[in-house]
Protein backbone atom coordinates (compact mmCIF):
# COMPACT_ATOMS: atom_id res chain seq x y z
CA UNK A 1 0.00 0.00 0.00
CA UNK A 2 0.87 3.57 -0.92
CA UNK A 3 2.21 5.75 1.99
CA UNK A 4 0.23 8.93 0.64
CA UNK A 5 -2.58 6.80 0.69
CA UNK A 6 -2.64 6.66 4.22
CA UNK A 7 -2.35 10.60 4.66
CA UNK A 8 -5.68 12.78 5.53
CA UNK A 9 -6.30 15.42 2.92
CA UNK A 10 -8.88 18.08 3.71
CA UNK A 11 -10.21 20.51 0.97
CA UNK A 12 -9.93 24.44 1.61
CA UNK A 13 -7.11 26.75 2.16
CA UNK A 14 -4.32 25.53 3.72
CA UNK A 15 -1.28 27.48 5.04
CA UNK A 16 1.61 28.35 3.52
CA UNK A 17 3.88 26.95 6.08
CA UNK A 18 2.26 23.40 6.10
CA UNK A 19 2.92 23.20 2.53
CA UNK A 20 6.68 23.79 2.60
CA UNK A 21 9.71 21.07 3.73
CA UNK A 22 11.28 21.62 7.38
CA UNK A 23 14.16 23.50 6.54
CA UNK A 24 12.57 26.10 4.64
CA UNK A 25 10.51 26.69 7.12
CA UNK A 26 13.45 27.60 9.08
CA UNK A 27 14.95 30.03 7.07
CA UNK A 28 11.68 31.87 6.46
CA UNK A 29 11.10 32.02 10.19
CA UNK A 30 14.37 34.24 10.05
CA UNK A 31 15.88 37.23 9.14
CA UNK A 32 12.36 39.35 8.71
CA UNK A 33 10.04 36.71 6.86
CA UNK A 34 7.70 37.35 8.89
CA UNK A 35 7.63 41.29 7.87
CA UNK A 36 8.33 41.21 4.46
CA UNK A 37 4.91 39.45 4.47
CA UNK A 38 3.37 41.23 6.51
CA UNK A 39 4.10 44.04 4.39
CA UNK A 40 3.97 42.47 0.90
CA UNK A 41 0.49 41.45 1.85
CA UNK A 42 -0.65 44.30 3.62
CA UNK A 43 -3.91 45.52 2.00
CA UNK A 44 -4.95 41.97 1.61
CA UNK A 45 -4.57 41.41 5.68
CA UNK A 46 -6.33 44.36 6.49
CA UNK A 47 -8.06 45.53 4.05
CA UNK A 48 -8.48 48.35 1.57
CA UNK A 49 -10.04 50.85 4.32
CA UNK A 50 -7.63 50.24 7.09
CA UNK A 51 -4.38 50.08 4.21
CA UNK A 52 -5.09 53.67 3.42
CA UNK A 53 -4.32 54.23 7.20
CA UNK A 54 -2.18 52.39 8.93
CA UNK A 55 1.24 50.97 8.00
CA UNK A 56 3.63 48.02 9.89
CA UNK A 57 6.59 49.66 10.59
CA UNK A 58 8.54 46.45 12.42
CA UNK A 59 8.68 43.60 14.74
CA UNK A 60 10.55 43.63 17.82
CA UNK A 61 10.81 40.62 20.68
CA UNK A 62 10.41 41.04 23.94
CA UNK A 63 9.86 38.04 26.25
CA UNK A 64 9.30 35.64 23.26
CA UNK A 65 6.81 37.88 22.28
CA UNK A 66 6.75 39.50 18.69
CA UNK A 67 5.55 42.42 18.96
CA UNK A 68 4.18 44.74 15.65
CA UNK A 69 4.60 48.13 15.78
CA UNK A 70 1.84 50.39 13.39
CA UNK A 71 1.76 53.80 12.26
CA UNK A 72 -1.81 54.69 12.45
CA UNK A 73 -3.23 58.10 11.05
CA UNK A 74 -4.70 60.33 13.79
CA UNK A 75 -8.34 60.24 12.17
CA UNK A 76 -8.96 56.64 13.21
CA UNK A 77 -6.70 55.67 16.31
CA UNK A 78 -9.14 55.15 18.31
CA UNK A 79 -10.81 52.45 16.07
CA UNK A 80 -7.68 50.71 15.54
CA UNK A 81 -7.45 50.67 19.52
CA UNK A 82 -10.05 48.42 19.65
CA UNK A 83 -9.35 46.30 16.63
CA UNK A 84 -6.15 45.52 17.95
CA UNK A 85 -7.41 41.52 18.73
CA UNK A 86 -8.89 41.59 15.03
CA UNK A 87 -5.68 42.83 13.34
CA UNK A 88 -3.65 40.17 15.17
CA UNK A 89 -5.81 37.37 14.00
CA UNK A 90 -5.80 38.38 10.54
CA UNK A 91 -2.08 38.22 10.56
CA UNK A 92 -1.83 34.71 12.31
CA UNK A 93 -4.57 33.31 10.19
CA UNK A 94 -3.13 34.60 6.73
CA UNK A 95 0.30 33.65 7.70
CA UNK A 96 -0.80 30.05 8.72
CA UNK A 97 0.77 30.41 12.54
CA UNK A 98 1.32 32.66 15.27
CA UNK A 99 3.46 35.22 14.63
CA UNK A 100 2.34 38.56 16.08
CA UNK A 101 1.23 38.58 19.66
CA UNK A 102 0.62 42.12 20.19
CA UNK A 103 0.77 45.45 18.30
CA UNK A 104 2.08 48.45 19.29
CA UNK A 105 0.25 51.52 18.25
CA UNK A 106 2.31 54.61 16.77
CA UNK A 107 1.49 57.76 15.59
CA UNK A 108 4.16 59.63 13.99
CA UNK A 109 2.88 62.28 12.42
CA UNK A 110 -0.38 63.51 11.20
CA UNK A 111 0.61 63.38 7.20
CA UNK A 112 0.17 59.48 6.96
CA UNK A 113 2.41 57.91 4.31
CA UNK A 114 2.79 54.21 3.66
CA UNK A 115 7.65 54.22 3.19
CA UNK A 116 8.91 50.84 1.35
CA UNK A 117 11.84 49.15 3.21
CA UNK A 118 14.17 47.19 1.40
CA UNK A 119 15.01 43.73 3.11
CA UNK A 120 18.22 42.40 2.63
CA UNK A 121 18.85 38.53 3.21
CA UNK A 122 22.32 38.32 5.14
CA UNK A 123 25.25 35.84 3.31
CA UNK A 124 24.57 33.13 5.96
CA UNK A 125 20.59 32.66 4.68
CA UNK A 126 21.62 33.30 0.83
CA UNK A 127 23.97 30.03 1.57
CA UNK A 128 20.95 27.99 3.08
CA UNK A 129 18.86 28.82 -0.01
CA UNK A 130 21.52 27.90 -2.74
CA UNK A 131 21.56 24.37 -0.76
CA UNK A 132 17.41 23.86 -1.50
CA UNK A 133 17.13 21.50 -4.33
CA UNK A 134 13.79 22.81 -6.09
CA UNK A 135 14.41 25.23 -8.54
CA UNK A 136 11.11 27.63 -7.79
CA UNK A 137 11.30 26.86 -4.22
CA UNK A 138 15.08 28.73 -4.68
CA UNK A 139 13.99 31.15 -6.63
CA UNK A 140 11.36 32.16 -4.22
CA UNK A 141 13.40 32.84 -1.68
CA UNK A 142 16.37 34.63 -4.12
CA UNK A 143 13.54 37.59 -4.89
CA UNK A 144 13.14 38.46 -1.29
CA UNK A 145 16.79 39.61 -1.40
CA UNK A 146 15.76 41.99 -4.63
Amino acid sequence: MDKSSNKLFTQGLRPLQSLLPENAKKILKKDGFVYFEIIKNWKNIVGEKMFKNVAPLKIKKINNENILSINVNKNIMIEIEYSRDQIIEKINSYLGFNAINKIQIISKDSSFEIKKKKITLSENILKKINEIKSKNLKEIFLKLNK
